[in-house]
C-alpha cells in the first residue's frame, strides 16, 4: 500500500513503500542503489516526485524525528534510505559547514569517469594572453587548449559508523552530534588535500608546482615583504592574490609584528583577531610549514573534479552482523593555472 504525502503546495502524492520503494529506486537507479540504500538515490527520488524529507517524515507519523530511535528507520526497508538521508546531512553539516575548503576552489567540474584527462591553455609566449594589436594581414596571436600527457585519477574518499545492537536504542538527536563531529573530521581531512595541492602541487612530475620569491632579508618578515610579494604576483605573474595560507605559528608572527616598541596590529590583538593578510583575514592550515605562505588567487587557482556527490549506503558485515552507515564521496583537487599561487619563504632572501 502506498504512502500518501501531502506537499506544502497542497498537492498529495502517493510514495511506495518497504519492497514497492527499493524496487521503485531499483528501476530508477540500479539494483546497487536499492541494496545499499543509497541516501543520494532516495532523495532524488523524492526530488523526482516533488516530495520533501520533512513532508514524508510527517506523511509517515512522525512528529519528533529526533526522538526517533536508530532501529525504528534502520530495520525497516522502507525508512533505511529516509535513515541514511539522515546520516548524510548530519555528515554533510560537519563536512561542508565546519571545514574552508570550498573556498578555496576556483570551479567544480563534473566527471563521469575516475580517470580525468588533463586539459591546459598553451600559450607560446606570455604575451598571447594579451589583446593586442594587430596589422593587417597580420596573424592573430592564440592560446591553444592542450590534452596534458598525464592524467587525473579521482579518490575515495569517506567516514563511516557502525550501529551495534545497544547503539541502535540511540536517539537521532544523539546521533545527529556524533555525526556532525565524523563530517567535521572529514571536511577538514579534505581541507588539508586541498591546501596541499597547492602547496605543492599535483603531479609528482612537478609541472603544476608553483613558484617561490624570498623575503628582503631571510628569517626578518616585514609587512613590506607581503607587499612586496603580492605585487610581484600582480605585475610579474598577472594574478591577484585573494587569500594567504599559513600556519598558525607564521599567522602569530605576522599578527604581533611590531614598529618600534607599539604592535602594527594592537586593535586586532585586543579584539583577539587575526591580521588581515592581502586584505582577507588568513587561511590558517597546519599543511603549511613554518616560514611559508601561499598567497592564492582562488578565482584561477585550484579546480575540484567531482566524480560521485557525497551520499550515504548501507552495508552489513556477514562476519560480525553488524550495520553500517558510510558516507563516501569521489572526487580529487587539481591546480588549474600554475602562476595563480605564489609561495613566499620567509627564511630565504630574494
Amino acid at each position: 500500500m502506498n504512502l500518501k504525502v501531502k506537499t506544502k503546495a497542497g498537492r498529495t502524492v502517493e510514495m511506495p513503500q518497504g519492497a514497492g520503494l527499493r524496487k521503485a529506486i531499483e528501476d530508477k537507479f540500479g539494483s546497487k542503489a536499492a541494496d545499499s540504500a543509497s541516501s543520494y538515490a532516495f532523495k532524488r527520488y523524492i526530488a523526482d516526485q516533488g516530495i520533501t524529507k520533512s513532508e514524508l517524515i510527517r506523511a509517515l507519523g512522525i512528529e519528533d524525528i529526533g526522538k526517533v530511535q536508530v532501529r525504528e528507520l534502520l530495520d525497516n526497508d522502507g525508512t533505511k534510505p529516509l535513515f541514511n538521508a539522515i546520516v548524510e546531512d548530519g555528515l554533510r553539516m560537519g563536512f561542508e559547514r565546519n571545514s574552508n575548503w570550498a573556498a578555496l576552489v576556483a570551479q567544480t567540474v563534473n566527471s563521469d569517469q575516475l580517470s580525468q584527462q588533463w586539459y591546459y591553455l598553451d600559450a607560446e609566449d606570455p604575451d598571447d594572453y594579451d589583446l593586442r594589436e594587430i596589422g593587417q594581414g597580420a596573424p592573430i596571436p592564440v592560446g591553444k587548449i592542450q590534452l596534458g600527457d598525464n592524467s587525473i585519477k579521482l579518490h575515495k574518499r569517506g567516514r563511516g559508523i557502525e550501529w551495534t545492537d545497544e547503539s541502535r536504542r540511540a536517539n537521532i538527536d544523539m546521533v545527529a552530534l556524533w555525526l556532525r563531529q565524523l563530517g567535521r573530521q572529514l571536511g577538514r581531512q579534505y581541507e588539508n588535500v586541498a591546501v596541499s595541492r597547492l602547496l605543492n602541487g599535483y603531479f609528482t612530475d612537478g609541472q603544476d608546482s608553483p613558484r617561490s620569491l624570498g623575503i628582503a632579508t631571510a628569517g626578518e618578515l616585514s609587512l613590506a615583504d607581503i607587499f612586496y610579494g603580492s605585487a610581484y604576483m600582480e605585475q610579474e605573474m598577472g594574478f591577484t592574490p585573494k587569500v594567504a595560507i599559513m600556519n598558525l605559528e607564521t599567522a602569530y608572527r605576522i599578527t604581533t609584528l611590531r614598529d618600534g616598541d607599539a604592535y602594527v596590529y594592537r586593535n586586532e590583538l585586543q579584539n583577539g583577531q587575526f591580521a588581515d593578510v592581502v586584505n582577507a583575514p588568513p587561511f590558517i592550515s597546519n599543511e603549511v610549514p613554518d616560514n611559508r605562505i601561499i598567497l592564492v588567487d582562488t578565482d584561477f587557482a585550484l579546480v575540484r573534479y567531482n566524480g560521485k556527490p557525497f551520499g550515504v549506503e548501507s552495508e552489513r558485515s556477514a562476519k560480525t552482523q553488524v550495520e553500517g552507515s558510510y558516507g563516501t564521496e569521489i572526487s580529487e583537487f587539481v591546480p588549474f593555472e600554475k602562476d595563480a599561487r605564489l609561495i613566499l619563504t620567509l627564511d630565504t632572501a630574494r
